[in-house]
């Protein structure tokens, strides 16, 4: 009975070899390079010309040569290796994370002559696993700083009612403003953008549920923040007014906080300072915790600036060296070109106006 695939079997095997997106190699037991698909070109970059012939080690980075020899012993036992993720290096030098399956090949005899290597590229997924382990962090971050944020503002509250009538509203009043900034920063699930604010409207937004009737004076240039800037800046500045709160210029030992700016070319200065004695811990220029990483990240990925944090035995300053750019969403070019409604950079200068 004639088969239905086309042509004969070796054709059609050929056939999805050459077709397949996955490095599809094949190697002798000394580990020179048999043959080489279209796929393993795309991944590694190599032509079959270039490989055939050479020794599979060229894949390999330095830090794994030693994987090469256990493949080849497990492969004299028969054994199949299956879904093994590694690294390798493409011809350019990068490095790549893939998983491979590796299958012993077998002459007409059933001897071992070689083996067959399948190798996927998993960037896509790395980069999902590291995004989704970056999510789960925060998100037991947010948690933990929602039960430190409601202890601070029952704290605030407390020093300043005596009734529970009055402690309840004031802290529904909190809790409300707290709730108004969320809704500015982050995008409707229907996929209607968060419109976007002035940044001083901004700041004291997230500040007044924290503070209370301890100073916090707010001077920033008139700049708009539009609604990409608004969720990394207010992650920054609800992260800075946590800690204050917790031990720092916002909480009972502290005397308050000053946040001041100004633009700089195309550079936005943001100063946090907080007037306190610094409590063993809070102030400790080793220690690095994941709020103090998570700015540090969200500054340098969507801010294109840094994030940087100085103490003093008197309190801490942190600063924001921003891409302006970032955080109006206007290119000094395109200002230049007259664009409607768009203000000039020297109109962007310092006109502030001072909120206590």
């Amino acid at each position: 009975m004639e088969s239905d695939l086309p042509g004969n079997h070796h054709q059609y095997l050929a056939a999805v070899v050459e077709g397949s997106d996955d490095a599809i190699i094949t190697k002798n037991l000394d580990s020179t390079i048999r043959s080489w698909n279209p796929g393993a070109e795309r991944l590694f970059g190599y032509t079959a010309d270039e490989t055939v012939g050479q020794p599979i080690t060229i894949l390999f980075p330095e830090d794994r040569m030693d994987e090469e020899v256990d493949f080849i012993a497990r492969l004299k036992r028969g054994e199949r290796i299956v879904n093994f993720e590694t690294v390798r290096k493409r011809k350019d030098g990068t490095l790549v994370p893939v998983s491979l399956t590796v299958s012993p090949v077998r002459d007409a005899l059933g001897n071992i002559i070689g083996a067959s290597k399948i190798a996927r590229d998993i960037t896509q997924r790395r980069k999902a696993e590291e995004q989704q382990q970056l999510l789960l962090s925060e998100m037991r971050h947010r948690v933990g700083n929602c039960f430190a944020v409601a202890s601070g503002l029952l704290a605030i509250a407390g020093r300043h009612t005596t009734e529970v009538d009055d402690l309840v509203a004031v802290m529904r009043q909190r809790l409300h403003a707290l709730a108004s900034v969320h809704a500015k920063a982050v995008s409707d699930p229907t996929g209607a953008e968060p419109e976007g604010t002035n940044l001083a409207d901004l700041a004291n937004a997230i500040l007044e549920p924290f503070t209370g009737e301890i100073p916090a004076h707010v001077k920033f240039p008139e700049v708009r923040v539009y609604p990409a800037a608004i969720t990394p800046l207010s992650l920054i500045f609800f992260e800075l007014a946590t800690n204050a709160v917790k031990y720092g210029g916002l909480s009972e030992q502290g005397d308050g906080i000053t946040i001041d700016g100004q633009v700089s070319g195309d550079r936005l200065i943001i100063r946090w300072t907080e007037a306190c004695v610094m409590s063993p811990g809070s102030g400790d220029h080793d220690h690095v915790g994941f709020g103090t990483r998570m700015s540090q990240s969200t500054v340098r990925s969507f801010l294109s600036g840094t994030f940087t944090r100085n103490f003093t035995p008197d309190g801490m300053t942190a600063t924001l060296n921003l891409d302006l750019a970032c955080v109006t969403g206007v290119t000094e070019n395109e200002l230049s070109d007259g664009t409607p409604g768009a203000a000039s950079i020297e109109q962007l200068k310092f006109t502030a106006a001072a909120n206590t």
